[in-house]
């Protein structure tokens, strides 16, 4: 007897992956792309970039992440969690979040998509076009999100000067990649003129770093390739107490 093929072991459409309402599930994404050149093709569009491939366990593990927030900072529907996401882009990653987050714990979240504009990247969902110390300032987050800040650039030194921010998490390449600055984003570098620093900037903040693991083993990024992915990482940088 050949039992039918489950709907999630099917082959999905590359136009299918076009579609921003679309959550595919991390073995959707590696069948649909065993091929090097298409995959480069598709993350690397001009017109539509993918940075982070957002996948449907990816967000599920993220988003029992942030339940467990939200019953560390004791909110709920009077007072719901303020999840900020800034350089947010097309708005997907905020849009899935609030999604799940709502599905599981309704109307105790609140996630807030938000983007220079800098980018001109095309929103497919709602987001309110405001710098990060402007969308910080406005919403006084208890967390902020930033997906994929841009190489050699860092604003996590802004967000930690905002006293509401009780955690910020970075979603992207780590210590060495293309996110952020290695050492004032990361506090990891191998530059001459940074040999001589010992304590990291978040650290001097007053800020820890937790690498998360669990969360970071299903995330797939565009500097990955078809059989190896590993690059992306979900890190949290929280205040001390």
């Amino acid at each position: 007897m050949v039992l039918p093929e489950r709907k999630e072991d099917q082959i999905v459409s590359l136009e299918k992956f076009s579609d921003p309402n679309f959550l595919p599930t991390r073995d959707q994404i590696i069948k649909a792309f065993p091929d090097w050149h298409q995959w480069f093709e598709f993350c690397f569009n001009k017109e539509n970039p993918t940075f982070e491939f957002l996948n449907n366990e990816y967000l599920e593990s993220l988003t029992e992440y942030f339940i467990d927030k939200n019953k560390e900072y004791g909110t709920n529907k009077n007072e719901p969690l303020v999840i900020l996401e800034i350089g947010a882009g097309n708005g997907r990653l905020s849009h899935f979040l609030q999604q799940k987050l709502d599905s599981k714990i309704p109307r105790q979240t609140k996630v807030i998509a938000t983007d220079s504009g800098a980018w001109t990247i095309k929103n497919d969902f709602l987001v309110e076009q405001l710098n990060h110390n402007e969308a910080i300032e406005k919403y006084n987050p208890k967390i902020v999100i930033f997906s994929w800040m841009p190489y050699q650039e860092d604003s996590s030194k802004d967000i930690r000067k905002f006293k509401s921010v009780q955690e910020y998490i970075l979603i992207g390449e780590t210590d060495g990649g293309c996110c952020g600055d290695e050492w004032e984003t990361w506090g990891q570098s191998w530059r001459e003129e940074d040999l001589d620093k010992t304590v990291p900037p978040y650290e001097a903040d007053g800020f820890e770093r937790i690498d998360l693991d669990d969360v970071s083993e299903l995330q797939i990024c565009r500097c990955d390739e078809p059989g190896n992915y590993y690059h992306s990482r979900t890190v949290s940088f929280k205040r001390k107490k």
